[in-house]
């Protein structure tokens, strides 16, 4: 018995040492992501439709990587064999997969035989064969993009739907957009590359050839080129992702920003088109015009205003880079004085172009305003590879962003400026429901830095923020009574807050501010 004991001792290390051997590589490898959870059930599983119909979406990813294979949810009538298939944007199939040893009802899975390589921000369509109908749906499902880890399915627009199929008996690429935006459960298995960049930027995309979103019905008896897979209405599900704040008060990393398909914008890029009254110059799309608006466009390049009144950019990209531009958004009006003018840039992606490199020294935000002159209303966008993530001026609005991925060429002043929400003058700015992620290094300010050169600014509000980074998470040189509420302090090099001595800054209402480990963050 003690022979057998003594045998065991270098048995159990073995086995204990296989194990970890097992779990360190396995945790080495990105885990695989699927839109949905096994757990996750629609509100109609059975679609009374009988017709042989392919059924599907269309998503993205933030990085790019590989689909292992289609999922669906199979309800009790949904029979037959089932053919699951990756598409382009255009119609091109990338592979197919045939379902097997399925279940009667629940998440079905089938893995394609070699893994499919994606493309960051690229439309790919996901489908599966139904020969019976009895397919799950849910309608008014995608009117908000759907969000799990680096995996988007994008939200319906008036120029690109989702919810997509086509009537058929075989395996046919789905090109209708369904009116009532309704999800059909189909997904896919993802695998993020080993090598993907932290701060990806949008790749092109080829134009959609969908045919226009056809009328939806409630009951389908036989395939028409205008019938539509559905069967009673329903509710939106519980379990869709919009781009609100979280739970924890501050927008989630890849859930804002441009969330649609790059095959729904206009693209305007030097040598090219240009908007009515723009033209391309040397440094950049300039605008001269007053109230100008811009949605839905991806601009390659450099974007100049010189007009007053409001600029606004919704659900577009934004590529800093032209020439030797050190901006991505500049208003430049002719004049430094007061002026009633906003720039605002809501649901966007503003950055730099991919492959090019900002100047030296340059210490700007991907939206800048020359004179400090104009206020900056920023909600809901994705704002990264610059030297900063933004520049509030007075009566600004910085809400539910994501700023990250800052980078700098050189060094423009000392210490370096890779600050995420950096004042450098005004008062009544609102800071709300971002999630800030700078570099954690002592030459990094701060997360938030408040810092006007030439006075004091009163107003100041910084609630419900993610902060990560920099020496300190939060520096207040000049703020006077900045209400700091439910905020979360992450990582940096010496803590949550850091005011240098000899400067007025002080803040008023400090509540409900923890660590991550929630421990409360005390009033400076």
């Amino acid at each position: 018995m003690k022979k057998a004991a003594l045998l065991s001792v270098p048995f159990a290390l073995a086995v204990a040492l296989l194990g970890f051997f097992l779990s360190w590589n396995a945790s080495a490898a990105p885990s695989v992501q699927s839109l949905w959870s096994t757990s996750t059930v629609p509100a109609h599983a059975d679609a009374s439709d009988p017709n042989s119909v392919n059924v599907g979406l269309r998503f993205h990813s933030s990085v790019p990587g590989q689909i292992l294979g289609i999922r669906f949810y199979k309800g009790p009538g949904n029979t037959g064999t089932h053919v699951g298939s990756l598409w382009t944007s255009a119609g091109k199939q990338l592979g197919n997969v045939t379902f097997s040893n399925e279940t009667t009802t629940g998440w079905q899975v089938a893995h394609f035989a070699t893994p499919i390589n994606i493309a960051a921000f690229t439309t790919y369509d996901a489908s599966y064969l139904a020969p019976r109908g009895h397919y799950a749906y849910d309608y008014n499902y995608f009117g908000a993009a759907r969000q799990s880890g680096n995996l988007v399915a994008e939200q319906a627009t008036s120029l690109s739907g989702n919810g997509v199929y086509t009537y058929s008996g075989a395996t046919a690429f789905p090109a209708t957009s369904s009116k009532s935006l309704t999800n059909y459960w189909v997904d896919v298995l993802f695998q993020p590359s080993t090598t993907t960049a932290s701060s990806p930027v949008p790749t092109s995309t080829s134009a959609s050839s969908s045919p226009s979103p056809s009328q939806s019905q409630t009951a389908s008896t036989a395939p028409s080129a205008t019938s539509s897979p559905s069967s009673v209405a329903s509710s939106t599900p519980a379990s869709v992702t919009t781009t609100a704040a979280s739970t924890s008060g501050y927008v989630q990393p890849g859930t804002v920003g441009y969330l649609g398909s790059t095959s729904a914008l206009t693209v305007y890029e030097p040598g090219g088109a240009a908007p009515s009254g723009c033209s391309w110059q040397s440094y950049g799309l300039r605008c001269d015009q007053t109230d100008l608006t811009l949605d839905h466009v991806w601009i390659k390049g450099s974007f100049y205003w010189t007009g007053t009144g409001n600029l606004t950019i919704s659900q577009s990209i934004v590529q800093g880079g032209t020439g030797t531009s050190w901006y991505a958004i500049l208003g430049h009006p002719s004049t430094s004085g007061a002026i009633n003018s906003t720039i605002k840039v809501t649901d966007s992606t503003v950055g730099w172009l991919p492959g090019k490199t900002m100047p030296a020294g340059e210490d700007v935000a991907p939206i800048w305003t020359a004179y400090g002159n104009q206020a900056q209303i920023a909600i809901r966008d994705d704002l990264s590879g610059m030297s900063q993530g933004i520049d509030p001026t007075a009566n600004s609005v910085i809400q539910d962003n994501w700023i990250h991925g800052l980078v700098q060429n050189g060094t423009a002043s000392s210490p370096t400026h890779l600050d995420g929400i950096f004042s450098q003058g005004g008062g009544n700015i609102k800071i709300e429901g971002n999630y800030v992620d700078v570099p954690v290094r002592s030459d990094t300010t701060a997360a938030i830095f408040i810092q006007d050169r030439g006075s004091t600014d009163t107003g100041i509000s910084i609630i419900g923020n993610y902060l990560n980074g920099g020496a300190f998470n939060l520096r207040n040189q000049t703020g006077i009574n900045v209400a700091v509420e439910n905020n979360t302090f992450a990582n940096s090099v010496w803590g949550a807050v850091g005011d240098l001595s000899g400067y007025p800054g002080t803040y008023g209402t400090w509540t409900g501010n923890v660590t991550l480990n929630q421990a409360a963050v005390v009033k400076p």
